[in-house]
C-alpha cells in the first residue's frame, strides 16, 4: 500500500540516494499513449529533467507485472545557480489499491486506471548530500505501492503553479547489478554534476576507485555464486 495516509498530506521521509542510475531524458510525451518509455520501475533511478515552458507535463511509462512495487521519490536539487522547481508527480496503473486520487490529475485517464498522487510539498526539510557526487537534495514526499494487475504503468510529473525549472525523480527500489553499471560510475559523476552546474575538474580519481570497488564486489559476488 501507499505510504500516505488517505486523509492526511504525505510525511517527508529521508533519501537514500545509493546505486541509482542516473538518466537525462529528453521531452517526455504529455500523454499516456506518447509517455517516455522506461525499461523498468523496478531498478532505482534519477530521472533528471526540467519543464521548459509553463504548463509542461511530463509522463515516463514501462511495463509492470501484477504485484510489482512500485516507488517513486521527489527529489528537489540545490542548484549553485538556482532554477530548481518542486513539482507534485503521480504513479498510475490498472487498479492501484488506492484510487481516489485520479480527480488531481492534470490529464484523464483511461477506464480501468487509478493514480496515486503526490503534491508538490509545502516545507522542505534539511538537504541530504550524495556521498559520490557531493551534490545536494531537499528529499520530498514518496509513493511506495503496488499493482494489482499487469500492464502499463506510468510515472506523471508537472507543476501546479505552471513553474519552470529543474527537477530530479527518483524510481525503483533495486540495485543495479551489472557490472557495466559501476563501470560507468565516472561517466555519471560527471554528467550530474555538470547538471547541478558543479565544478568538475577534481575528484575524477576517487570516482575511479569507487568503480574499482564496486567491479571487485560483483566478481566476488559471482565468484561465489
Amino acid at each position: 500500500m501507499s505510504i500516505f495516509s488517505h486523509t492526511n498530506l504525505p510525511t517527508i521521509p529521508g533519501a537514500d540516494l545509493a546505486g541509482g542510475r542516473p538518466v537525462f531524458p529528453g521531452l517526455p510525451g504529455e500523454k499516456l499513449a506518447n509517455g517516455l518509455p522506461l525499461d523498468n520501475f523496478a531498478e532505482k533511478r534519477l530521472i533528471f529533467n526540467h519543464f521548459t515552458t509553463p504548463g509542461q507535463l511530463h509522463i515516463y511509462r514501462a511495463d509492470c507485472a501484477a504485484g510489482e512495487r512500485l516507488r517513486a521519490q521527489l527529489l528537489v536539487p540545490v542548484l549553485s545557480r538556482g532554477g530548481a522547481v518542486v513539482p507534485a508527480f503521480a504513479l498510475i496503473g490498472q487498479s492501484l489499491p488506492y484510487s481516489a486520487d485520479a480527480q488531481k490529475l492534470p490529464i484523464e485517464l483511461p477506464k480501468g486506471f487509478s493514480a496515486i498522487v503526490a503534491p508538490s510539498p509545502s516545507k522542505l526539510l534539511q538537504p541530504v548530500e550524495d556521498v559520490l557526487t557531493r551534490a545536494r537534495y531537499y528529499p520530498g514526499p514518496v509513493i511506495d505501492t503496488r499493482t494489482l494487475v499487469g500492464g502499463k504503468c506510468y510515472l506523471a510529473v508537472w507543476s501546479p503553479q505552471n513553474q519552470m525549472g529543474k527537477y530530479v525523480i527518483q524510481t525503483g527500489h533495486r540495485w543495479p547489478l551489472a557490472a557495466t553499471y559501476w563501470a560507468r560510475l565516472p561517466y555519471f559523476w560527471w554528467q550530474i554534476r555538470g547538471w547541478f552546474g558543479l565544478e568538475r575538474s577534481s575528484a575524477v580519481g576517487a570516482v575511479v576507485g569507487v568503480a574499482l570497488v564496486g567491479l571487485m564486489a560483483v566478481w566476488l559476488l559471482k565468484k561465489k555464486k
